[in-house]
């Protein structure tokens, strides 16, 4: 039971989420916002998560991994609730843009300050209780959760911004409150109490995570980075390059994003968990395959080879980031298990941090660059790691 309770809360959030991403360019357009200033919002909330999260990752052992997980779903529902005002309060036009701005920017920021101790608490309680071979399948089992998400998000939606662009806002409120109940109810609390347990010496905890694991953590960031460029740029692309409106276009990328979360979930259901293939052979595969996708993005001239890249996207996302994320744990000492987890449930965000930024700087260059920066990203990202990668795996390692 314990694996769909986390799956669940994953889920609620990454709805959220994918409303988030699938909304905010065309709401920006709406209210007169540039690409630039969506860029920095997005930008500098991945921060304060980055750096949140790393922090939450520290106490996770010792408050328990139950009452930080509560601790970022109420935040995250309470921060939803605050910015979707703001919203409604701006295009009614009873504030101006830069009031908008800033309040948008600080929202966004406090609500990533207290919604960033859920993916720590929830992967890391995936760590505690899964043993070194099963563990990317555990991974794999609930951050599917956000898979799934980026289906149902873009869909709702889709569906909902019939009645308003903020209408998905107020509505997937519910899914975080339902996932709130469902914690507090039927999780088993672990973690809660370990500080009585003997500490990790201070040479373990002091030593810098070794260079093999790094590159993995590099690995997930670099995912991620590519995935925000290729969100921040959609919707704007199909803005300007088909002429969609605020809201078609907001459904298109919905759509397209659907794509990508839809083949990412068959591929953690069948491939990572069924442990048909080695950690590190889906790692080999599966970086390449993300490089593909984001060439056809850039290169593509219709709607079906758009679908077919963001398709070799999921399949790309899907193997990756569970068999990076376990490969690293395993490899880590166990007192430093909580470190190296942070810094993983940690990677989106710092993905997020310089994706935005980058792709408005080329986007205004050039539509179709942030793709092309993407494919080069995850190209240099495949070469890295098939040329360390095995050396990095066939050693063991106390960090």
């Amino acid at each position: 039971m314990t694996y769909p309770i986390l799956f669940c809360a994953l889920l609620a959030t990454a709805i959220d989420q994918s409303v988030f991403l699938t909304t905010v360019p065309s709401l920006g357009r709406l209210a007169g916002l540039s690409e630039m200033q969506v860029a920095v919002m997005m930008s500098a909330s991945a921060g304060v998560f980055a750096i949140a999260a790393n922090i939450w990752s520290r106490y996770t052992q010792r408050f328990g991994y139950k009452r930080l997980l509560l601790t970022g779903l109420t935040g995250y529902t309470v921060g939803t609730v605050i910015f979707a005002t703001i919203w409604w309060i701006a295009l009614r036009q009873w504030i101006s843009v830069e009031a908008l701005f800033a309040g948008l920017l600080l929202s966004r920021c406090l609500q990533s300050t207290i919604m960033s101790a859920t993916p720590p608490s929830a992967v890391g309680y995936v760590v505690a209780i899964s043993t070194s071979d099963e563990r990317a399948a555990a991974i794999s089992k609930v951050t599917s959760g956000n898979n799934l998400g980026q289906i149902l998000g873009p869909v709702l939606a889709g569906l909902l911004v019939s009645a308003g662009l903020l209408a998905p806002y107020y509505f997937v409120i519910l899914f975080t409150l339902a996932a709130i109940i469902l914690v507090y109810c039927k999780l088993p609390d672990i973690g809660a109490g370990d500080r009585a347990r003997p500490r990790a010496s201070a040479n373990v905890l002091m030593q810098p995570v070794k260079a093999s694991t790094a590159l993995l953590i590099t690995c997930c960031i670099c995912l991620f980075a590519c995935m925000a460029i290729m969100q921040q740029s959609l919707a704007f692309f199909l803005m300007d390059s088909q002429q969609l409106t605020a809201v078609a276009a907001a459904r298109a990328s919905g759509l397209a994003m659907m794509m990508t979360a839809v083949f990412s979930l068959l591929i953690q259901f069948t491939l990572v968990q069924r442990r048909w293939l080695a950690q590190t052979t889906l790692i080999y595969l599966a970086l390449p395959v993300t490089a593909l996708a984001y060439t056809l993005l850039y290169l593509q001239q219709s709607t079906a080879t758009l679908m077919v890249g963001m398709a070799l996207l999921g399949v790309g996302l899907g193997a990756a980031y569970p068999s990076l994320a376990a490969v690293a744990t395993t490899r880590c000492h166990p007192d430093r298990q909580s470190a190296v987890t942070g810094l993983l449930t940690a990677a989106p965000a710092m993905g997020y941090i310089t994706g935005p930024p980058l792709s408005a700087a080329l986007y205004n260059l050039e539509h179709r660059l942030p793709f092309l920066l993407a494919a080069l990203l995850m190209a240099a990202s495949t070469l890295a790691i098939w040329w360390r990668l095995p050396t990095a795996t066939n050693t063991q390692s106390s960090t």
